[in-house]
This record gives structure tokens, C-alpha cells and sequence, in this order.
């Protein structure tokens, strides 16, 4: 999954809606002093390093507000680009007619997240100081202590990985034979490892943003009572069709993993129904999880849905009213029988819903470290010392990977992005 690139100039509101003392108007990218000198009649170059210039934006002759431009020069900015940020009156519909002025003159509106992504691109921001800042949305918390901690466990369990390898090697270089006294102690070492490797994945599933699941499918199909199975919550559950219209989404976690549950309205309806349904399809991302009701499996999910997430779990709700019904959609799709009366389902449900989130995020990059020790300790065990030091040497370029660019965290990031809001 490849970071999304944006356009060259955006542009938002820093401030919440409504009326305050102060909004705040964030513009980033190359061309951004050009743009905000013409929009207030500065000289050319008047923005250009860390400056402030108050100024007058106006609209054919007639004045908006009088502002007060802050720029900073790319590498020094929050996004390490070109930046200027304008403070205005708090009053919404100032904000608004200077947002047209800045649209009109070539910016474009930046999605959620925008400006912490470009922090990202440009090396201001690493991966993990990224999903620790989207805490801040998701759960109010402080975000210094929580990517702090990860960096020097991650730094702390590459310590013991060279302590392990170099136990490993050094038999393999001068031990024609392999004591089981050496074996022993290096097994020891694993150990160690892998108790440290327990922490690192409650660390990971405490940073990562929460896995978005929608529970969807036609009306009456069962999403409510699932809900309120897998939330112990207390949605309004009814067979009027429209009940769950608005949808309800809580936060909640399965098996270690963050989950933010959303029960939809019912597919297929009319009206305002049919506007509850395509609102949700608009929200859902390409790695965000769907769990497809329909009663007996009998309805499959709509091509436009399929083409929006490839992960879809399909289940054959209210089971328990036909036993004999069928477990497959077509020739091969398998799905899962779901019983709300019995429990028939839930767990696998559950299974499916708390599996590592992608390969690209940092639940499945810590899974994949603690999978290679094991293998480690598994080939010790077996006399293959040499298989043993690579699949440590995989776990340690896994590692150092998170501490770094994040590569291979690209999942994480998007995830942590959207949850932020279009200023930040």
C-alpha cells in the first residue's frame, strides 16, 4: 500500500468550527508565500523565511478580514514545507470566504491529515510519532510518553536480538559440534526474547489506531443483535426496518486488538435509508473490515462494497431458524453460520475481526518479529543454527524498520491519518 501523494498547495481550517476570538487558516506545499502575498497585496519576497506581516484580504474592492500571515521556510515548517498559517477572526463565515479566496487562487482543500502526512513524506514525522499523535483524537492521550516508551523498547529488544545472534554465531564459527549446554543457553536467550516480544505487541495494539469494522447488510439481518453481542452495548435492535438508519459505532477491543464497531443501516432501502446506505459506503477505506449479514446467506454483498474493501467477511445470520441452511455462497466463497440465540459463530467472528490488521501496519510487523523468534527457537532446538541466526537477522531488519521510515507500516500510517482531522 503506497502513501497517498497530494496536490501542491493545500490549504484548511487549524480551528474548530463556530464562532471564536481567533481561526487559524493553514496553507503548505511549494508556491504557498507566492500565493498568500498576492491574496494581501505584499511585495514579492515579503513572506519569504520565518516572517509575520499583518495584512488585508479583500474580494473585489470589498475588505474580508484583517490578518496576520506566519510563515516558515521549508525544512523549518511542521510539514518541512513552505508554510503559512493565517489568523483571522473567529467567525465562520470570514473562514469560509478566505478558504473560496485561497481555492480560487490554486490551493487545494486538504483531506484529513493531510499536513502530519507531508510531515511524514518529508522526514519531520516517523510512523510511530504519527500513530501516537492520532491518539490524541482517538483517545485524548498524551502522545510524547507513548512513542518515547516504543522507541526504547524497540531499541532494548534489539539489543537482546545481537546478544542472541551472537551466541548463535559464535557457536557456528568455532563449535564443530553443538553442546547442549550451548543449546541451553541460547534457548535461554530466546526466551528472553520472546517475553519481551509479548510487550511489544501490548505496546503495538496500544498505539495502532483502531481497526474500523462495519457490520452491514439487507434489513433485519441480525447487525443490532451482533452488535450488542460483540460490544455488550444496548443498540436499539427492532424488525421496523430504518431503526439502525443513523448507525452507532463504540470503541472496543477483541483478543489485544483496538476495534471501532459500526452497525450501519440496512441495505437496499429507499430514501432516506438509501442516503443512511451510500453514506457509509462513502466513509468506508480500502483497509478498513466488513462483516456481510444476510439471514441464511442468501444475499451477497453489492459489487460496489466489494470493489471498496477487499476484506469482506460473509455471514449467514439466523442459522439457528433454518439448521439445514447452506454454509457457501456459489461454488467456493465460504461464509460463516452466525446464531445470536446460541452463540453459534461469535467466536470465529470474533477471530476474524481481531486478526492482524494488514501486512503493513505495525500489529503485523510485530507479529512477523515474534514469528521469526520463534522459528529461531524451533531450529535450535533442531540443531540449525545457521536458519536460526537469519530468522533473527529478519526480525531485526523488521525492527529497525519501525524505528525508521516505516516502510513497511504504510497501513498504520493511513489508518492513523484519517482519524485526524483536515487542519492537522
Amino acid at each position: 500500500m503506497r502513501i497517498k501523494v497530494s496536490p501542491e498547495i493545500i490549504c484548511a481550517p487549524a480551528t474548530p468550527e463556530g464562532y471564536s476570538a481567533l481561526a487559524v487558516i493553514r496553507v503548505s506545499g511549494k508556491g504557498s508565500f507566492d500565493l498568500i502575498e498576492r491574496i494581501m497585496s505584499l511585495k514579492t519576497g515579503r513572506l519569504r523565511g520565518t516572517r509575520r506581516k499583518l495584512g488585508i484580504i479583500s474580494e473585489n474592492g470589498e475588505v474580508i478580514d484583517e490578518v496576520i500571515a506566519f510563515s516558515w521556510p521549508a525544512g523549518r515548517s511542521y510539514t518541512g514545507e513552505e508554510m503559512v498559517e493565517i489568523t483571522c477572526h473567529g467567525v465562520p463565515e470570514i473562514v469560509r470566504r478566505i478558504m473560496d479566496v485561497l481555492l480560487r487562487h490554486g490551493a487545494e482543500k486538504a483531506d484529513k491529515g493531510e499536513f502530519t502526512r507531508r510531515a511524514f513524506m518529508s522526514g519531520k514525522l516517523n510512523a510511530i510519532q504519527i500513530m501516537a499523535l492520532a491518539s490524541i483524537w482517538n483517545e485524548g492521550r498524551e502522545t510524547g510518553n507513548i512513542s518515547g516508551r516504543f522507541n526504547r523498547e524497540c531499541e532494548e529488544f534489539i539489543v537482546l536480538i545481537e546478544k542472541a545472534k551472537e551466541l548463535l554465531e559464535g557457536d557456528i564459527e568455532f563449535g564443530e559440534s553443538h553442546l547442549d549446554s550451548e543449546r541451553t543457553v541460547i534457548i535461554k536467550e530466546l526466551s528472553s526474547l520472546l517475553k519481551a516480544s509479548e510487550i511489544l505487541v501490548q505496546r503495538a495494539g496500544s498505539i495502532e489506531a483502531g481497526q474500523k469494522v462495519f457490520l452491514m447488510g439487507p434489513f433485519n439481518s441480525g447487525k443490532s443483535t451482533l452488535f450488542n453481542i460483540l460490544t455488550g452495548g444496548k443498540a436499539l435492535v427492532s424488525d421496523i426496518p430504518g431503526t439502525t438508519r443513523d448507525g452507532t459505532r463504540r470503541n472496543i477491543e477483541i483478543r489485544g486488538r483496538k476495534i471501532i464497531l459500526c452497525d450501519t443501516a440496512g441495505t437496499g432501502g429507499k430514501g432516506l435509508d438509501l442516503q443512511a446506505s451510500k453514506a457509509v459506503l462513502d466513509e468506508i477505506l480500502e483497509f478498513d473490515k466488513v462483516v456481510w449479514l444476510s439471514q441464511d446467506g442468501k444475499e451477497k454483498p453489492p459489487e460496489e462494497l466489494s470493489r471498496k474493501s477487499p476484506e469482506i467477511l460473509e455471514v449467514a445470520s439466523k442459522c439457528d431458524l433454518n439448521p439445514d441452511s447452506k454454509q457457501t455462497f456459489g461454488d467456493h466463497s465460504e461464509i460463516r453460520k452466525l446464531s445470536s440465540v446460541t452463540g453459534e459463530g461469535i467466536p470465529l467472528i470474533e477471530e476474524w475481526i481481531s486478526t492482524s490488521p494488514g501486512n503493513m501496519s505495525l500489529a503485523g510487523a510485530v507479529d512477523r518479529i515474534v514469528k521469526h523468534i520463534l522459528k529461531a527457537e524451533e531450529f535450535v532446538i533442531g540443531d540449525e543454527f545457521g536458519i536460526a541466526s537469519e530468522h533473527l537477522n529478519e526480525a531485526e531488519r523488521e525492527i529497525r524498520s519501525v524505528l525508521g521510515k516505516g516502510e513497511n507500516l504504510t497501513l498504520s500510517v493511513e489508518r492513523a491519518l484519517s482519524s485526524m482531522c483536515v487542519g492537522k
